[in-house]
């Protein structure tokens, strides 16, 4: 049994979290426990931990070590494979098997590259597993989720997602969005005696929750989970992949059997038809393409978490490097997320010394935890509360105030000030101009004599003060920008502060289109989005819900969109996009829900993640082009051969020198390759571009030397020996296409490659079943090796036009639908 307690801290521990994490840490002077709740003691954890009854992890986000082998293993083409390699085996020619070893090796050493990165992404993962503050001991100890055990006591504050199902003991304001869940968005106010779900999370207040269900006990735990994980896939690469393969499927069976037939006619012998059909079905299969695509996921995703980047949903990788407009918050963003207090400004005649007296009392009040209650809890100490609290009305996202009423001395209210009046009155709003044109964040502090009941703000109010307070912009925040729009990438801020002060900020960090903003407090419903996306940069007072909406807007223009953010207003945003990354030291509701959690909460590792990103696709655009040469020519000439009635030019024995040299060795290395070049294009198209031309040029030569067999009585032996070695030939060509660009490490490996295919031919002909190139042959194939690069290049040429065209033509169309849609 693991040790329980291995991770348990007192939160009054302030060498915790180091200075750079920023977690959040709640101690026993902001959060009262009342006298009526009991925790359980050390005794009871151990024992109802030992009983099994903790809350064990339902599922793991990344697969299993035996997951990751089965998958890449028991696979559709290893089986059809498997099945050729028995049929050669078994009519004796067992030399002809040789290719199913090379693919047990190849997926050996790519499963055990996947299992190598998924043990660094484990590692990181155990760095961002979410906390709970527990009640044990009679005081508040940070667990991490699975440490929770039934009947714990936890302390939920804004933020913090609900990790078991559980029973309110106690609330302060106390409210819950359920959406998750139930789809509804809704904030519920939950009292004594609620019920609970995990999968919710606090949208304000603070609350005392006895665990009544752990680990698969809990009735939404499967539900959940899908809804922290699941989002439709946007991956254009892996779209196309599957797309080739279920074509394959279909095409190998019904070819395999006609060309069975028609090889058995040519040749009159079933051993040799089986090895004509299997050289042609051998080829068809991508084998190690999927595999290679998984491993390069895997990779990237290793090499961002050594960066302190952990990725939760591996195809976004693919999603981030197409991404074209990146959606920020501004706090923990641009800037760094530390406040500081600048300036106090009394008004309506209340003395300084009376409002401060005033936010002291607030402040300990109130349970808000965000950083600005923070920087005003330090800046407003209090040792001993004098006022007597009759009301507390938390800060929530969706209001941007809080409240408390005081027996004696009415109601004060802090907040936002185009949230606290609907109308700013003009000579506030002439106070408050400067310091918004500074880019200060602006809070109001208003007094009134009516009593706050519910979370509405009082009919009559008093402005009685002004707080500035400074945000911090981050150090590498201008470096950051600039390179994003360097890449053609969009930046739109999106924020919930006042838009001149964002505006003013986002200005100062470099990001273009700064000056262009609007109050999204002052839109109405009927407002089109569309058209407000393309022509805003800066979008601000802006609620959770508008959020979702400006996402959605972009998407709808054609926007591949990111969305980062690190608070509970940011969750339905983050869920809408295309890929959405959160901060660490952001709410345990943002980073459940996003599919990049940058760790370090700084987001100029975007730039890694964005690198990386276009590295995979690169390199698997290059790998695919590779091995669909071999699947487009093989197709053809099948089916080619099914009509010719011509024994089939290759035996498996003499594909693997073309398959492993051209194809298998070098597509591995270069899988892995840094490559961080714009993705241009379609994956489709950008692979076909290649792969197409080499195809076509390996089936002209092919037809050329089976009419030079038949017209100068060429054995079938010598023919195929030509066919092997111009089939190389070309593949190198494609090579060398792929790799591009060339640099010596890469020019040292295709001079090996092409030297090792030689040494194919002049040492070990006999093995492979080939002739010997020193003969009248000569004048059959150097022409065609000669010309192959000159025909491979006219096709290419054309191939490329008649991409361009079609993208040209795809660009247009798309055009001509945004403008319509806006």
């Amino acid at each position: 049994m693991k040790k329980l307690f291995r991770k348990k801290r007192n939160i009054d521990n302030e060498t915790f979290f180091s200075s750079e994490e920023k977690q959040q840490t709640v101690t026993n002077e902001t959060i009262r426990i009342p006298d009526t709740i009991k925790g359980l003691s050390d005794q009871e954890v151990q024992q109802l931990y030992a009983e099994g009854k903790y809350n064990k992890e339902v599922e793991d986000l990344s697969r299993t070590t035996k997951q990751i082998i089965l998958d890449n293993s028991l696979t559709l083409f290893n089986f059809i494979n498997l099945f050729l390699a028995v049929a050669v085996f078994a009519v004796g020619y067992p030399k002809n098997a040789l290719f199913f070893w090379i693919i047990i090796i190849n997926t050996a050493i790519g499963v055990f590259q996947e299992i190598h990165a998924k043990r660094t992404i484990d590692k990181l993962s155990i760095v961002n597993k979410t906390e709970a503050t527990a009640l044990r001991q009679g005081q508040l100890t940070k667990i991490f989720q699975d440490e929770i055990v039934l009947g714990d006591v936890l302390v939920l504050t804004l933020g913090n997602q609900v990790p078991s199902d559980g029973l309110v003991l106690h609330g302060e304001g106390m409210e819950v969005d359920e959406s998750l869940l139930t789809g509804e968005s809704d904030k519920i106010t939950k009292m004594s005696g609620d019920k609970i779900m995990s999968g919710s999370f606090i949208t304000s207040g603070l609350g005392f929750v006895k665990i009544t269900a752990v680990g698969e006990d809990n009735f939404v735990s499967k539900l959940s989970k899908e809804a922290k994980t699941e989002k439709k896939s946007t991956s254009e690469l892996m779209n196309s992949l599957n797309l080739l393969i279920k074509g394959l499927t279909f095409a190998i069976v019904p070819i395999g059997l006609l060309l069975f037939w028609s090889q058995y006619q040519s040749t009159q012998s079933f051993p040799k038809t089986v090895l004509g059909v299997s050289g042609a079905l051998i080829s068809m299969i991508p084998e190690g393409l999927m595999l290679l695509t998984s491993v390069a996921f895997a990779v990237g995703a290793a090499n961002l978490a050594r960066k302190q980047t952990l990725i939760q949903r591996l195809a976004c990788i693919e999603t981030l490097a197409r991404v074209d407009t990146i959606c920020l918050d501004k706090t923990g963003t641009i800037t760094d997320g530390s406040l500081s207090f600048k300036e106090l400004i009394p008004l309506a005649g209340f003395p300084a010394s009376e409002i401060e007296r005033a936010m002291s009392e607030m402040m300990a009040a109130l349970s808000d935890q965000n950083a600005t209650a923070k920087v005003l809890r330090k800046h407003f100490p209090l040792k001993e509360t004098e006022w007597t609290v009759s009301e507390t009305i938390p800060f929530s996202s969706d209001r941007k105030w809080s409240g408390v009423s005081f027996k004696e001395k009415g109601s004060f209210v802090m907040g936002a000030p185009e949230f606290i009046y609907s109308e700013l009155p003009e000579e506030l709003r002439e106070r408050l101009a400067p310091y918004n044109e500074q880019g200060d964040r602006v809070l109001i502090l208003i007094h009134s004599n009516e009593p706050l009941t519910s979370p509405v703000l009082p009919q009559e109010k008093e402005t009685v003060a002004i707080f500035v307070i400074a945000d911090t912009l981050r150090e590498n925040a201008v470096d950051t920008f600039s390179y994003f729009a360097k890449q053609d990438v969009t930046l739109k801020v999106i924020s919930g502060d006042n838009p001149i002060t964002v505006s003013q900020i986002a200005k100062q960090a470099g990001i273009a289109g700064a000056e262009n903003f609007v109050d999204m407090s002052k839109l109405t419903d009927t407002e089109n989005f569309n058209e407000l996306v393309e022509k805003t940069t800066v979008f601000g007072r802006v609620t959770p819900y508008q959020k979702r909406e400006l996402i959605q807007a972009l998407k709808e223009n054609g926007h591949t969109t990111c969305m980062t953010g690190d608070g509970v207003n940011d969750i339905l945003s983050l869920r809408e996009a295309d890929v959405s990354v959160a901060m660490a030291s952001g709410s345990d509701a943002a980073r459940a829900v996003s599919d990049v959690v940058l760790l370090n909460s700084d987001f100029s590792s975007m730039i890694q993640v964005l690198n990386e990103g276009r590295r995979v696709i690169n390199n698997i655009e290059r790998v695919a082009s590779m091995y669909m040469v071999k699947t487009i020519y093989s197709a053809i000439l099948a089916v080619t051969f099914i009509f010719l009635f011509l024994p089939y030019p290759f035996a498996p024995l003499q594909l693997t020198p073309i398959n492993t040299l051209t194809v298998g060795i070098p597509s591995f290395i270069l899988a892995l390759e840094p490559n961080y070049q714009r993705i241009k294009g379609h994956f489709l198209t950008n692979i076909l571009r290649i792969s197409v031309p080499g195809a076509l040029t390996v089936v002209f030569n092919i037809l050329v030397l089976q009419l030079a067999g038949i017209w100068f009585d060429l054995s079938h032996q010598d023919v195929s020996t030509m066919c092997v070695l111009l089939t190389g030939c070309v593949g190198f060509q494609v090579l060398l296409r792929a790799a591009r660009p060339l640099d010596l490490k890469k020019k040292i490996m295709i001079g090996l490659l092409l030297t090792a295919f030689l040494i194919c031919f002049l040492f070990f002909g006999d093995f492979f079943m080939l002739t010997s190139l020193f003969t009248k042959n000569v004048f059959f194939y150097l022409p065609l090796i000669l010309g192959s690069r000159s025909i491979f290049n006219y096709i290419s040429l054309f191939m490329t036009r008649a991409v361009y065209e079609i993208e040209k033509r795809k660009e247009k169309k798309a055009i001509k639908n945004k403008k319509r849609v806006i």
